[in-house]
């Protein structure tokens, strides 16, 4: 019976097996929000359930960034990515993104109408899907 020690590759050999790669995403290049759309108590009464569609959401927030920002501020690219009822889901610029917080969270429109912000991330899945606490709940 023989044994033979185990000696590491030279620097010119090549070694069978697995590899591990890590990889860091440091900077992403989008924001995404969920933004809710929410009215004062007198619109409230009279358009509770009301949808507010592509073109209304766009004219509020072109208005916000305009009113905040000028015309810098309409220069942000905004991209919808979904619409359902009074929620809209965008994604801008990472770099913009404090921008965009600034002019939503300030504005309020002539008929009484404002954005909450209900969440904001750079990974789209966590802001859909959420942190994953109720993955465990009974």
């Amino acid at each position: 019976m023989t044994t033979s020690k185990s000696h590491p590759p030279s620097s010119g050999q090549h070694v069978k097996g697995t590899v591990s790669e890590t990889t860091t995403i440091r900077h992403l290049p989008w924001t995404y929000f969920h933004l809710v759309l929410i009215s004062s108590s007198e619109v409230t009464s009279r358009s509770t359930d009301a949808e507010v569609d592509i073109l209304t959401a766009r004219t509020y927030l072109t208005s916000a960034l305009q009113q905040f920002f000028g015309v810098t501020g309409t220069a942000i690219p905004v991209d919808f990515l979904k619409v359902d009822g009074r929620s809209i889901w965008i994604r801008v610029p990472r770099d913009d993104s404090a921008v965009v917080v600034s002019a939503i969270s300030g504005w309020i429109g002539r008929e009484g109408v404002a954005w909450r912000i209900k969440g904001r991330s750079e990974w789209l899945g966590s802001l859909v899907a959420g942190d994953g606490s109720d993955l465990f709940e009974a």
